[in-house]
């Protein structure tokens, strides 16, 4: 297809009469949430479950949200039943309470009267941190207030679904699903007692979790969407290929790496970029036998290999070109292992788990690149200590 004809297919997609009414369709019913842009905010999220959490707030539904909750999380717990009997109305709910260790949990219930405390860690679209879940265990279990609490729960809330109450390093996993199932049942039980303006606040919380975390979109919209693509398909063919959110993210990338005085940038490649710490002392002493030029060990920033949306972050380690030097590759591993807490996996080359820094869902949601490259720079001090500095102590210490 010459430009021309690209150019009459963009034109013919832009004075769709459908589109303009698909326009209007999705425009048509306010969203509070939607309007404020906090659908994908992970925080503005967990201070609508605290506000609802918390007993004796403007909603006037007392501990009644917080047991509907721990109904559908807990449902083949055996103390659920004496749980929910019980007065939860001292329950003091703490947002992005810090644990020991500096770091944050999303949603912190204590109950004292009760001998209960939760830990609800919260996330939308953003993956799990280097050793998260295990740090907020651990924080109420070597916690002396906690040590005769009765009742000690944790709950991991994601956007994606699993298996009814499948356990995951001790917490039970719950998605949005289940959120919404807990406040169906506040609304059927206790709806009649709501005033309007709270009651509305509620049902858009609802509608957004629908249409922007569980993808539940109005079938009149869904045919709508088709009928235009398969009309138009030529030219949205063409946007979705000249679309390159991978080089922007790899742009924002190289441009935060540069600006950080505790990396230092190596290579810049098609699906990623390599990196290392900075103040490294003895990197080339830890070389295996053949390898001159090329470094053996890197932070793999993007990642955008095989396909993959999102970009995550990996320590890699390259196999020895000699048998004879196994044994300083596994000391390596090691070390680094001993060091980041991070497990690697593969035969050849080794990687650890990734850490995802940024899904395609974000970049879809956040309007300039300033606020991508804030998102990009927030992860990055996630993984500071682990990736960076925890990958530099290491490998002095060979």
């Amino acid at each position: 297809m010459n430009t021309t004809e690209q150019k009459q297919a963009l034109l013919q997609l832009l004075m769709s009469d459908d589109l303009a009414e698909l326009h209007a369709k999705s425009k048509r019913t306010f969203n509070i949430f939607r309007a404020l842009k906090l659908q994908n905010n992970e925080v503005k999220h967990s201070n609508f479950l605290g506000w609802l959490l918390t007993p004796f707030e403007s909603h006037n539904l007392m501990d009644t949200f917080l047991k509907e909750l721990l109904k559908v999380a807990l449902k083949n717990d055996t103390n659920l039943v004496d749980i929910v009997l019980k007065d939860l109305t001292d329950a003091k709910v703490t947002l992005e309470k810090t644990a020991n260790n500096g770091r944050r949990m999303d949603i912190f219930i204590d109950c004292p009267r009760n001998k209960l405390v939760c830990v609800i860690e919260n996330k939308v679209w953003s993956g799990e941190s280097c050793n998260q879940l295990e740090d907020y265990k651990n924080y109420v279990l070597n916690n002396d207030k906690y040590k005769n609490y009765e009742y000690k729960i944790f709950l991991f809330l994601t956007p994606y679904k699993y298996s009814q109450c499948e356990d995951y390093k001790g917490y039970v996993r719950i998605n949005y699903g289940d959120i919404l199932k807990a406040i169906n049942n506040l609304i059927k039980h206790c709806g009649c007692l709501l005033d309007e303006d709270v009651k509305i606040f509620i049902e858009h919380y609802i509608k957004m979790v629908e249409r922007n975390i569980m993808c539940e979109m109005d079938k009149e919209i869904v045919d709508l969407c088709r009928k235009i693509y398969r009309e138009n398909k030529t030219a949205i063919d063409l946007i979705i290929e000249n679309n390159d959110y991978k080089a922007d993210v790899l742009s924002i990338m190289e441009e935060i790496i540069k600006e950080r005085t505790d990396l230092q940038e190596i290579e810049i490649e098609k699906d990623g970029i390599l990196a290392l710490p900075n103040n490294l002392t003895n990197l080339n002493q830890l070389k295996y036998g053949e390898w001159t030029n090329d470094n053996i060990v890197y932070i793999h920033f993007i990642n955008f290999a095989q396909g993959h949306r999102d970009a995550c972050v990996e320590i890699l380690v390259a196999p020895p070109k000699n048998t004879d030097d196994n044994d300083k590759k596994s000391k390596m591993l090691a070390k680094i292992e001993e060091k980041t807490g991070l497990k690697f996996k593969g035969k050849d080359w080794n990687n650890t788990e990734p850490f995802t820094i940024l899904t395609y869902e974000d970049c879809l949601n956040y309007e300039n690149e300033e606020e991508l490259k804030a998102h990009v720079e927030r992860k990055m001090e996630e993984l500071k200590n682990t990736y960076i500095d925890g990958l530099r102590d290491a490998l002095n210490e060979l």
